[in-house]
């Protein structure tokens, strides 16, 4: 090969070299673009429409969790109820006895982390990442959004009429009671959507022409009507009247009113028996007790809300282990008894 030949090889090869070099590194130096929505939301998402809040994290789903958090927090995220209310909440949307809106467009990931009245009217409307950080943008449109917690707001004002109506053609019963005891979480959450509605579009709240007494009022009502409901508390084998007591005790603070007059509807009645064992070796004396009970409605002969309890004490002396069954069942009806009854008037 010549040199002149030579000369032009290497000449190709260090301009092939430089520029595949000056390539690479402006490949290398380039950085992603970041969307307006990022940097500016209000700009892609007005605020006179919008609400928009913009999360981030180290991953898609948890930027998408801070996105839709952030956005609920502009109108107060919700306050959960306990377990029983809140089934039962559950089950009269599934019914579709009380409003509610589908938001299975969300990742599980935003469903067990959020509530799900706190996604009414959210969209997640874009994400992006930097190559180390994740953006997600959760967006609520002001006008379809009113109008959905307009169309709640009035179906849950004709539940809860429906459920006083319900309770006034047998106000002072368990079942009429347990009306106003659901009718006063409808208003409650119908309260929070007028709230959320206020937030979004305050106009509308002066056009929704909705006259639902509040669930202070409700809630005042149902205490008075607990009142007047008295439950008689009628135990055999209860010899001292102690154990009726505690039954009474707990009725009581629930807001109904413990009585003996057993022409009362409703009795709390059963059997309380206790049995004495001794240990192999003679040394130790067992009190085994055994306590059976429901609450009767003597206008239509229900038996509702079963109560048992069962178990065993010891001592030296029998006296003794019957002392301290007696403070064992004491300590379960005060408790376990209390959540029972909860439940079951939680369950009509």
């Amino acid at each position: 090969m010549s040199n002149k030949n030579y000369l032009k090889v290497v000449f190709c090869l260090f301009a092939f070299l430089l520029t595949g070099s000056f390539a690479f590194s402006a490949k290398k130096q380039k950085a992603p673009v970041m969307p307006e929505w990022v940097s500016s939301p209000a700009t892609v998402y007005p605020s006179s429409t919008y609400l928009q809040y913009v999360g981030y994290a180290n991953d898609r789903s948890k930027a998408e969790v801070e996105a839709v958090n952030g956005l609920a927090a502009i109108f107060g995220q919700s306050v959960k109820s306990d377990t029983l209310a809140q089934k039962r909440m559950a089950q009269a949307k599934s019914d579709g006895k009380v409003a509610t809106v589908s938001v299975s467009a969300f990742s599980q990931d935003v469903l067990r982390s959020v509530d799900v009245s706190d996604l009414v009217g959210v969209e997640i409307k874009d994400y992006w990442s930097d190559g180390t950080t994740w953006y997600a943008i959760a967006v609520l449109d002001k006008t379809k959004t009113a109008d959905i917690y307009t169309d709640m707001i009035r179906k849950n004002a004709r539940a809860i009429k429906d459920l006083l109506q319900k309770a006034e053609n047998d106000t002072y019963s368990i079942e009429g009671y347990a009306a106003y005891d659901f009718a006063c979480d409808i208003a409650v959450e119908n309260e929070g959507h007028v709230k959320k509605l206020a937030v979004i579009k305050p106009e509308a709240v002066k056009s929704l022409n909705v006259n639902v007494p509040s669930s202070k009022e409700i809630g005042a009502r149902k205490l008075e009507i607990a009142k007047e409901i008295p439950i008689c508390v009628l135990i055999s084998g209860d010899e001292d009247g102690k154990i009726a007591s505690i039954f009474s005790e707990v009725i009581s603070a629930s807001g109904f009113r413990g009585t003996l007059d057993s022409t009362a509807r409703y009795v709390l009645t059963g059997s309380l028996s206790f049995e004495e064992s001794v240990s192999g070796d003679k040394k130790t004396t067992k009190c085994r007790y055994n306590l059976e009970t429901y609450i009767l409605d003597t206008e239509n002969d229900h038996q509702v809300c079963p109560f048992n309890l069962n178990g065993r004490d010891s001592h030296v002396q029998y006296s003794e282990a019957k002392n301290r069954a007696m403070k064992s069942l004491e300590k379960k009806i005060k408790t376990d008894f209390k959540k029972t009854f909860a439940d079951y008037l939680k369950s009509l």
